[in-house]
């Protein structure tokens, strides 16, 4: 009998304790759309990769893309937009939708010359080996001439290109 209020007391504790807690990740969230992008170069050559504008390694560079986001908004004002609940969607959902291409600004190597598309030469790579606010990046597979570069980042919607920016200029070594 003595054992059976322990299980019921333990039981109805555990049960108060749980009361209350409020899980933030069912929360209401606004929708967002994609306006625009930003690229970066991120040196990848420490133990942790960082956004730079200083030479790099060239076996040590990624292309990073920061997304312009905003409300979405609805066309006709006189509904109000549904929210998204943070559980049902990826982080990396809002980038998904989109055909991604990498150009060369400047020659890549003596074969390859600016206004060429080298996006074979780099690989998308998973968001938790980038910077915390870089929101996509690209890894170089290989490494191009030493010298200055810079490359257009394109994101398309099927075949119609809807942003694009370019990486400033970088010095490899």
């Amino acid at each position: 009998m003595k054992r059976m209020f322990y299980v019921i007391a333990f039981t109805a504790a555990m049960a108060g304790c749980s009361e209350g807690i409020n899980d933030p990740w069912y929360d209401d969230v606004i929708p967002v759309s994609l306006v625009g992008i930003e690229a970066v170069n991120i040196d990848n050559s420490g133990e942790f990769p960082e956004t730079s504008d200083l030479p790099v390694r060239k076996e040590a560079y990624m292309a990073g893309v920061k997304w312009i986001t905003e409300h979405t908004v609805s066309d006709d004002d006189k509904f109000i937009t549904g929210v998204i609940k943070q559980g049902t969607q990826t982080y990396g959902s809002l980038g998904n939708r989109y055909k991604k291409a990498i150009v060369c600004n400047t020659d890549f190597n003596a074969s390859i010359e600016a206004g060429s598309y080298v996006s074979k030469f780099f690989k998308e790579i998973d968001r938790k080996y980038l910077p915390a606010d870089v929101d996509e990046g690209f890894v170089l597979l290989v490494a191009p001439a030493a010298g200055e570069h810079s490359f257009r980042i394109e994101y398309y919607e099927g075949s119609v290109l809807k942003f694009f920016h370019d990486t400033p200029t970088i010095n490899f070594y």
